[in-house]
């Protein structure tokens, strides 16, 4: 089952469902995808829906390497300066953090919401081999069963948002 919209209104359909379960506080939500670049896009504009009422919302790109916790969930939760700009968020607030392999165990459970966008190739065409920690990543983590949300974005101009349930 899915529902395809242009990308404004499936991101603002998105924030409903984020809001339905994190109304306030600082809350963190996570854009995983295998292309940093792709998760980087969504996450912008993501970040740019959810300050449309006014919210305070900050962006963070993380490095497989990165010390996500020590650098940004921690303290961002806490109210003190994270992320290489030093930023401090008000009381109710959002990071939106966007990166590769953000549905791991380590890292899953920081993320109040989760987005994993994924992307097809043209019916027809052959599905490119994936690199060896992809396919692991993939097999391991289950990105598509841990997130809170499934975008299809093969268009970014017009993505799907996919159901993973089997009703």
């Amino acid at each position: 089952m899915s529902s395809e919209h242009d990308v404004e209104t499936l991101q603002r359909s998105l924030r409903d469902l984020l809001r339905q379960n994190a109304r306030a506080g600082r809350v963190i939500v996570a854009v995983d995808a295998l292309d940093a670049e792709e998760a980087g896009r969504f996450a912008d504009a993501f970040a740019a829906v959810l300050g449309e009422d006014g919210t305070a919302v900050f962006r963070a790109s993380v490095a497989e390497t990165a010390d996500v916790r020590g650098d940004l969930v921690q303290p961002f939760r806490a109210g003190e300066p994270f992320g290489p700009g030093r930023d401090t968020a008000p009381a109710d607030a959002v990071l939106v953090v966007s990166g590769r392999f953000l549905h791991t165990p380590e890292v899953r459970g920081l993320w109040n919401y989760s987005i994993w966008l994924e992307s097809n190739p043209p019916i027809g065409a052959p599905r490119p081999d994936l690199p060896d920690a992809e396919k692991q990543y993939l097999r391991t983590s289950r990105p598509k069963a841990a997130a809170s949300a499934i975008v299809e974005n093969s268009d970014p101009a017009h993505p799907v948002q996919v159901f993973g349930d089997f009703c």
